[in-house]
């Protein structure tokens, strides 16, 4: 072999080394960072499994009294007419009248197969009532509004508009009650032989 050979065959050596070795690094570091990246996942979801686990008790304990105080309606409208019931116990009670009183339906989105789509259900249903009133006393108004939205009753207000009507401190309004309950199902009848 002549030394220029050697030379280029040096040079080629060398650029072969570096090109395939490059390469190898780079692909080692790759592979180096994305196991680096699942350990440090693995490790904070390692994290939140042990929270969770010693939490446990507190949301078992959290589960048990929803269980035991959220309301259980076999259908909406039977929710919606005891809680248009409520709310027209309470007016009575403070001495409102109730002027408009409406059901409202809750929308549910549907998928391709025209069921409801799992994400828009939640963990309760609802049932929703517009109350309207007119010329009603703002000290009443608040008082009965404060009697009747309670958290332990899954009872809020979801949506209010009040107007002044113009004398005396009395106002126009209109408001959204919605009570949150849990669906139960009806007892199946079967046949006994």
């Amino acid at each position: 072999m002549k030394k220029s050979e050697k030379v280029l065959l040096g040079i080629f050596a060398f650029l072969f080394f570096a090109i395939v070795g490059g390469g190898g690094l780079t692909y080692a570091f790759r592979n180096y960072m994305a196991i680096r990246n699942e350990n440090d996942s693995l490790r904070d979801r390692l994290a939140e499994m042990n929270l969770a686990i010693s939490q446990g008790a507190d949301w078992a304990a959290k589960h048990g009294w929803l269980e035991e105080h959220c309301p259980n309606f076999t259908s909406r409208q039977e929710a919606s007419s005891k809680l248009l019931e409520m709310i027209a116990g309470e007016a009575d009670k403070i001495g409102l009248s109730i002027g408009g009183k409406e059901f409202l339906d809750e929308v549910r989105v549907l998928g391709p197969d025209g069921l409801p789509v799992e994400e828009s259900l939640g963990y309760f249903d609802k049932a929703a009532v517009k109350i309207t009133l007119a010329g009603v006393p703002e000290k009443s108004f608040y008082a009965w509004l404060h009697a009747l939205q309670k958290p332990q009753s899954f009872l809020g207000i979801t949506r209010m508009q009040i107007n002044p009507s113009g004398s005396n401190k009395s106002i126009n309004a209109e408001v959204e009650f919605t009570q949150f309950y849990r669906e139960k199902s009806t007892p199946k009848v079967s046949k006994v032989n």
